[in-house]
């Protein structure tokens, strides 16, 4: 079995990409690693690192939320067939946030481009709840992280 380097390389990024359209919160040497599982996404994306060190991976997730996890299945078994390629997630908008920020953390991924399967509502859930629960998890990662280094650094 091989060994990955997991480690958050910088800042979480998140993008959204609408057909061959793609908006991210911030520029930068990005490449989008497609893969069907986590497993398969560690492998590129370390991948990617060892021969490009200087590049952001990011995930690209299908995504099918909705306000309940059992109305997002309900709206996936009703859309188009998928190729399986890339990783897909169905459930809320907070279950959503917490898979990004769970890829970041853990150093999988420099962050993640929302492909969007349903277009009802989907969207607005991404930009009105998806976006601001990522952004207050890493933000409370990042404090917890920050409060643990400063307590270590008092007695030691």
């Amino acid at each position: 079995m091989a060994d990955f380097h997991i480690a958050p390389t910088g800042p979480l990024r998140v993008g959204v990409a609408l057909g061959d359209r793609a908006w991210l919160d911030t520029p930068g040497d990005l490449v989008r690693v497609r893969a069907a599982d986590l497993r398969g996404l560690t492998r590129k994306a370390a991948a990617l690192r060892e021969e490009r060190p200087h590049v952001h991976a990011l995930v690209d997730i299908d995504v099918m939320v909705a306000r309940d996890a059992h109305s997002a299945r309900a709206a996936m078994a009703a859309a188009p067939p998928r190729d399986g390629t890339t990783l897909l997630y169905v459930g809320t908008p907070v279950g959503l946030a917490g898979l990004i920020a769970d890829i970041h953390a853990l150093g999988i991924a420099d962050g993640a481009v929302l492909i969007p399967l349903g277009r009802d509502g989907v969207i607005d859930l991404i930009r009105d709840e998806v976006l601001p629960a990522v952004r207050t998890m890493v933000s409370l990662h990042t404090e917890t992280r920050l409060h643990t280094k400063t307590r270590e650094s008092r007695t030691a």
